[in-house]
């Protein structure tokens, strides 16, 4: 017997059946959670969709019931759905569709550009060991060039060579310590103290973006490295963000000789020699057609000493270097060239022509020259207006006075920050300039010239140019400042003139010749050859070498005096010469002319008229025989 249910007074049964958690459908059955609510049309035009949404349910104690599910229809779609999404954009955005396809077809063609760039350099580096290897097996100085590290990574594993703690390896070859940083520079380059193959070497360090820098200077130096005054490059390696070249290792720049004494007492290079070296590693660049534009002293560098105790000033920092085209004498400032140097050291005409050359590297030289012989001064000032006076061509030399040969420092170095590019120096005549000249080379030169000008008449070019100036460059009286023992020894042979640079040099000469038969007491005083002997006149007449050396370029030409000048100076005295010589040539047959116009008449031109006594006396008295 069914047991009937209790129900509440007043209460109404409703049976209410939930309808089904899923629907079917023709494409499945799904899963129906929570209250669905049909869709409103606006969202069906914009959504369309084609499968049932039931109602809402029935809330309890609802007696609606419910109604049966319908199938939606499809929607009529509006003209664009049957489109594309491209065609979309390129009726709706013309213009920014056609940039977009023009942007990505340009950085498609970039990137196949620079993957065919990379392949070349990548073929030509190769092609170039190649035939350093094959035609240099043994050569030491060329050095090899590693383009990929992860090349290297296996080269360590393969000959187990041991990594000290703390250093890092690059490379088959190379690796350096982090912690010993030897100098750093511009754009995040740093200078790491490394070996490479066993062998000790700096390791700069230049950031990948700048990589095209890093190849470069390690083009230029890969050509350039076989002189002894520029800084020796044996390899590049490179990881994802940094470029690192193997370069000599040197023990100080020279600004560090200059502003360290420590540094001083370890360098056993003279300062004049290394003024010199570093003119000769600059002169072989501009031989190279290579522009350094960024000479200061941070970039001249003393080695260490070799295994026979010398050391050497080389030339280094290749990044800014650019070469000069054939066919050209300068380069164009631009994008390309950029606005390279230090300020301080930059030549005028960085920052105000459109184009530069060899002369920039000549301008900062001589502010290096001044700032080294003067412990550390610039000739344009403070570095607050330096630059600004260098523009303004505004320096002073005057700390040269203290120098010995401070008149021939002051005529490089002034020759040399000349605002004119045209008129500075080259590299090659900064070499030859006396300033850099031995003693023996000097009292050579002497000789030389009083050879030269020995039997020249007083009105010869040379000797006119010599005798220029003669007081200022005697110093009113030469005979006056000498010593007595040399004054009574020039007077028992012949007499020389005291106010004559050409008699002075004479005497120079002769002694020079025969000192060995001097009386005692004139060789004391002269000194022992060259040093002392030369010290004694070149100290009372400090004028008188660079007298003589501007005076003499009128020979320059000549046979003897080539070694002495440069072909700079032969070059712009040639003129000059052919003038002097065309003019003496015309004077000289002038005066011979007007010489046969006052000569007597010849015999036969007389009259026969005049007969002389003895013929007339015949007449009056003639033979009878």
């Amino acid at each position: 017997m069914e047991k009937e249910e209790y129900l509440p007074p007043r209460r109404p049964i409703i049976r209410n059946i939930p309808p089904s958690i899923t629907h079917k459908t023709s494409d499945g059955e799904y899963l129906l959670l929570g209250y669905h609510d049909r869709p409103m049309m606006t969202m069906a035009t914009i959504i369309p969709t084609r499968y049932p949404v039931p109602g809402p349910h029935k809330a309890i104690g609802s007696t609606i019931e419910r109604p049966p599910p319908q199938l939606l229809g499809p929607v009529e779609p509006q003209k664009h759905e049957d489109t594309s999404f491209i065609l979309l954009l390129l009726n709706n955005h013309p213009i920014p569709f056609y940039a977009t396809l023009v942007t990505m077809f340009a950085l498609l063609l970039t990137v196949i550009w620079q993957c065919g760039r990379q392949w070349d350099q990548q073929k030509s580096t190769s092609r170039m060991d190649s035939f350093e290897i094959v035609n240099n097996p043994g050569e030491s100085r060329s050095a090899q060039t590693s383009k990929q590290s992860n090349r290297g990574s296996f080269g360590w594993a393969n000959r187990k060579i041991e990594i000290p703690e703390g250093w890092m390896a690059v490379g088959s070859k190379l690796m350096y310590s982090p912690s010993d940083i030897l100098g750093t520079g511009c754009e995040g380059t740093v200078v790491y103290r490394g070996t490479f193959d066993g062998r000790e070497v700096a390791v700069k360090r230049v950031v990948s973006e700048f990589v095209k820098f890093a190849h470069r200077e390690a083009d230029l130096l890969r050509e350039s490295d076989t002189h002894p005054h520029v800084i020796r490059y044996f390899c590049m390696e490179s990881d994802s963000q940094f470029r690192y070249l193997a370069l000599e290792l040197c023990i100080a720049s020279l600004n560090d000789y200059v502003e360290q004494k420590e540094v001083q007492q370890n360098v056993t290079i003279a300062l004049r020699d290394i003024m010199k070296q570093a003119t000769d590693g600059l002169a072989h660049l501009h031989a190279s057609k290579i522009v350094h534009r960024d000479m200061k002293p941070q970039n001249v560098l003393i080695t260490m000493a070799s295994q026979r105790g010398e050391m050497r000033a080389v030339i280094s920092d290749f990044g800014l270097c650019k070469r000069v085209q054939p066919g050209k004498n300068s380069i164009s400032r631009g994008i390309a060239s950029g606005l390279a140097g230090t300020d301080g050291w930059i030549a005028p005409e960085v920052l105000i022509s459109a184009s530069t050359s060899y002369p920039v590297d000549i301008f900062s030289l001589g502010c290096i020259f001044y700032y080294v012989l003067t412990s550390g001064t610039h000739p344009f000032g403070k570095s607050l207006h330096r630059q600004a006076n260098i523009v303004n061509g505004e320096y002073t030399l005057n700390k040269l006075a203290d120098l010995d040969d401070w008149s021939l420092a002051d005529d490089l170095i002034s020759s040399m920050l000349n605002v004119e590019p045209l008129h500075r120096l080259t590299a090659d005549a900064v070499l030859n300039h006396p300033f850099f000249w031995t003693s023996e080379k000097r009292l050579a030169y002497f000789s030389d010239v009083s050879d030269r000008v020995e039997k020249e008449e007083d009105n010869s070019p040379v000797v006119r140019r010599i005798e220029t100036d003669a007081r200022i460059v005697v110093c009113g009286g030469w005979r006056e400042k000498i010593c007595d023992a040399l004054k009574e020894d020039l007077r028992k042979f012949r007499t020389y003139k005291s106010f004559s640079v050409r008699d002075l040099l004479r005497a120079m000469r002769n002694k020079k010749h025969h000192y060995r038969e001097l009386p005692e007491d004139v060789r004391q005083s002269l000194g022992d050859i060259p040093d002392q002997f030369l010290h004694y006149f070149t100290s009372r007449f400090p004028r008188l070498l660079l007298h003589v050396y501007k005076a003499t370029e009128y020979c320059s030409g000549e046979a003897v005096f080539k070694r002495y000048y440069s072909d700079d100076v032969r070059a712009r005295m040639y003129p000059i010469v052919e003038e002097e010589e065309r003019v003496r040539k015309k004077i000289k047959e002038e005066m011979a002319n007007e010489v046969w116009a006052r000569a007597p008449k010849p015999v036969e031109q007389r009259t026969p008229l005049k007969l002389d006594k003895r013929n007339i006396k015949k007449k009056s008295n003639p033979n009878t025989d």
